[in-house]
């Protein structure tokens, strides 16, 4: 099976815009962040620094703490694989966060 050249896997048809403050902890340090749009499995952060592709970290947002990895970083935005899919509850509190 030939995969089309405008082939995009970052995207996803249930990707959320939002903007939502948070707090990522990253090799012991904590940076604040902007989620601007959340999946079930991923988000797209606006970071304060680049952050390696594979580089885990964790999200802290709505009092919960999301363990992830990153998986793109083209700054001022870093993409994140969470380790745990995201319930529709937390799904829908984000969207509507901002």
């Amino acid at each position: 099976m030939m995969v089309p050249q405008n082939f995009n896997r970052r995207h996803s048809p249930n990707r959320r815009k939002t903007r939502v403050d948070a707090t990522i902890l990253l090799d012991g340090r904590y940076h604040a962040v902007t989620i601007r749009d959340v999946s079930f499995e991923g988000m797209k952060l606006q970071v304060p620094c680049p952050i390696p592709p594979g580089s885990p970290i964790t999200v802290h947002v709505l009092d919960q703490q999301i363990p992830a990895i990153v998986h793109w970083n083209k700054p001022p935005y870093a993409g994140i694989h969470m380790l745990e899919r995201l319930d529709g509850q937390t799904l829908i509190a984000l969207e509507t966060a901002d």
